[in-house]
């Protein structure tokens, strides 16, 4: 089975231009519009297209706050990645990878706080 990267994102263009940097990779790709549609990671279930998945880009653009905390705490099967959107020399639209989601329930999120000097 070929890796498969979900494509998350609430615009169309970018959706298809991040498909096809991935297809041009060797990796098969499904899509998703995020949570402009009803989306069962916002009412606490898990989704079916992570499963599918052997990981999920998410547009930044596209998340909410919600979304975001959901995506980090959620028990999951698949490695959750965050994008920025750029634009390419042709004008196509490229994933920026900024972070990647840390797995597990209690994780903390944000910066560490700075330990007091000894």
């Amino acid at each position: 089975m070929a890796n498969t990267a979900l494509i998350v994102s609430g615009d169309p263009a970018v959706r298809a231009d991040w498909a096809r940097f991935f297809d041009a990779r060797g990796l098969r790709t499904i899509r998703c519009v995020g949570p402009q549609a009803l989306c069962v990671l916002l009412d606490g279930g898990r989704c079916p297209l992570h499963d599918e998945a052997t990981i999920a880009i998410y547009d930044r653009a596209s998340l909410t706050p919600e979304l975001t905390m959901r995506l980090i705490r959620a028990d999951r099967s698949v490695p959750i990645a965050f994008a920025a959107d750029r634009l390419d020399a042709e004008g196509h639209h490229e994933p920026l990878i900024t972070s990647v989601a840390p797995r597990g329930r209690d994780v903390c999120i944000g910066e560490p706080p700075e330990m007091p000097a000894r």
